[in-house]
């Protein structure tokens, strides 16, 4: 039973680290539009991905948001595993 919730509680950890990382993501951008490149509120920015990665963007689009799933639960399994293993 304690493995059991120790999956749940590192997989929870990765959505976790996802949600984050998307927050952040969005605000940098709102904020390098707003501060770096002087944008006022009516104007718009069309991020392009294909220029942005090149040819080979769904591959970079997905392995992105894997990566910072399996660094999310990793950590997850790191901190949690000792917690349950002391008892």
């Amino acid at each position: 039973m304690r493995w059991v919730l120790l999956a749940i509680k590192s997989l929870a950890t990765g959505v976790f680290a996802i949600v984050v990382s998307l927050i952040t993501l969005l605000i940098g951008l709102q904020l390098y539009a707003k501060y770096v490149l002087h944008l006022g509120p009516n104007h718009l920015v069309g991020w392009d991905p294909i220029s942005l990665f090149g040819q080979h963007w769904k591959i970079i689009a997905i392995a992105i948001p894997l990566l910072i799933f399996l660094a999310g639960a990793t950590a997850g399994l790191w901190f949690f595993s000792p917690r349950l293993t002391r008892r």
